[in-house]
């Protein structure tokens, strides 16, 4: 009864696993609705906000944006808590950062406001 039970479970992994290797190799078969979605191309944004320096997972910087969103500055800005700045850059849709603290922001270029 033992062999038996082996062989059968021999069976379903063997085609499983030739299930797994054939599929995604035969265009017919496979289910082009799983794979990832294309992205397009972000738009860049101008928008003027105040930086905040956050004490999360060591330390993240947010724009707080003066159209009510939040988003989370990568690249070069200036790390000071409370500049006032325009920021022109791309919102990162297809990542996810450490911080989580507002939508990612791809900073392009930066202008202090006094």
């Amino acid at each position: 009864m033992i062999k038996k039970t082996a062989k059968i479970w021999i069976s379903v992994i063997s085609v499983m696993f030739a299930v797994g290797i054939l599929l995604p190799n035969i265009p017919a078969l496979a289910n082009k609705d799983t794979a990832a979605p294309a992205t397009a191309k972000s738009a860049t944004l101008n928008l003027t906000g105040t930086i905040r320096k956050l004490a999360v997972e060591g330390t993240c910087y947010q724009l707080d944006g003066d159209n009510g969103q939040k988003y989370e500055l990568m690249g070069k800005f200036p790390k000071i808590d409370g500049t006032k700045v325009r920021v022109s850059g791309v919102v990162k849709t297809d990542m996810m950062t450490i911080c989580q603290v507002g939508q990612p922001l791809q900073v392009k270029t930066v202008r202090v406001i006094k």
